[in-house]
């Protein structure tokens, strides 16, 4: 037996307001499914992650409410520390791809025109190096392709690369790329058959990417804040301890107009233990990748999180959202890719 979400049609001015305030009446109109997902990393050690969801549209969108159980509102995004010999990324495993200390709290949808009911028959490969040929995984953890042609759509939250300024990250899963030099040698992790859609988006590390083992000595940040007093007060509580909860409204990015490239001079004003943030806002999201919209808010031990987008967006790289269209989600508590799952796929019923 499959879950079923039904996708309720709404009048245009129904439509809920995107701020991650999941009250609007609309929502409790809307008919909800709870899923439990589990195997992911961390949430306090459990591993396991309720997730209550809920949609509607209007006949030119889809919007929906998920609302997911985490312990923290993690937002530590690989930040940097000044020590005696220079700035250090804040990681764990950042290096192999495996992060699961310092890294942003995210949520991931997958809508597929397939059924299967395990994600591995058509998504996911465990192991190593799964694909004859192609590089293995810096992880050793699988890689995201598939192997028909299909084009599976994945949006990705994150909690602060851009996703508390609105936007989600539109991805896919397709057949597997080919390699870089870098990804051949192993000094870039292969990503398989996963990408982002055509476009940009808003956010950059804060320092130049390197491979295994390459953090453990001083990187120097691609910028610095223009003035720390500003940056350390938008931070909060300044606590690099990856299991204590960032306050109501503390932000681990600063913009571009907020900083200025790095230079001997401007550090020279840090001290030593010194953290500034690892993710860099400039630009602005274009093309395919900026197809999907959504506002989050954490309280209480919850991830309230609502998504607006066109039924039909006509990307080659998108899902159209229609009745018998299947979907998965999944929930990360501060970890790059050891995220949740569960068995049976839900399908969409839209009215």
């Amino acid at each position: 037996m499959r879950d079923e979400l039904l996708i309720r049609r709404i009048a245009p001015s129904e439509a809920p307001v995107l701020d991650g305030d999941v009250s609007d009446p609309v929502w409790r109109s809307a008919r909800p499914i709870t899923v439990l997902t589990n195997q992911g990393g961390n949430f306090d050690g459990k591993g396991t992650s309720e997730v209550e969801i809920r949609a509607v549209h209007d006949g030119e969108k889809v919007y929906f409410s998920f609302v997911w159980s985490d312990p923290t509102r993690s937002l530590k995004h690989l930040p940097l520390i000044k020590k005696k010999d220079g700035w250090y990324v804040v990681q764990d495993n950042y290096d192999v791809g495996d992060e699961h200390g310092y890294h942003e709290d995210k949520f991931s949808v997958l809508l597929t025109n397939s059924g299967a009911l395990l994600a591995g028959d058509r998504t996911f490969h465990a192991g190593r190096a799964p694909i004859e040929g192609k590089p293995a995984s810096l992880s050793g953890r699988g890689l995201h392709y598939t192997t028909n042609g299909e084009i599976v759509d994945v949006w990705q939250w994150h909690a602060t690369r851009g996703g508390l300024l609105g936007f989600v990250d539109d991805g896919y899963f397709g057949p597997p790329a080919e390699p870089s030099k870098d990804e051949v040698a192993g000094r870039s992790s292969y990503k398989g058959g996963f990408a982002a859609d055509p476009g940009t988006a808003n956010f950059e590390d804060n320092f130049e990417q390197r491979g295994p083992e390459g953090y453990h000595g001083p990187v120097r940040p691609k910028r610095l804040p223009r003035d720390w007093r500003v940056t350390w007060a938008a931070m909060g509580r300044v606590e690099v301890n990856p299991d204590v909860s960032e306050s109501d409204g503390a932000r681990w990015w600063m913009t571009e107009d907020e900083s200025l490239p790095y230079s001997p001079e401007l550090e020279a004003r840090y001290p030593v233990n010194a953290v500034i943030p690892g993710v860099i806002i400039r630009g602005q999201y274009t093309g395919d990748r900026a197809d999907v919209r959504g506002a989050a808010r954490w309280a209480a031990g919850r991830w309230a999180l609502e998504i607006a987008r066109r039924l039909d967006t006509g990307s080659p790289y998108d899902v159209r959202i229609a009745s018998g269209v299947f979907m998965r989600v999944a929930a990360f508590d501060r970890s790059q890719i050891r995220h949740t799952r569960h068995i049976r796929p839900i399908r969409l019923e839209v009215q």
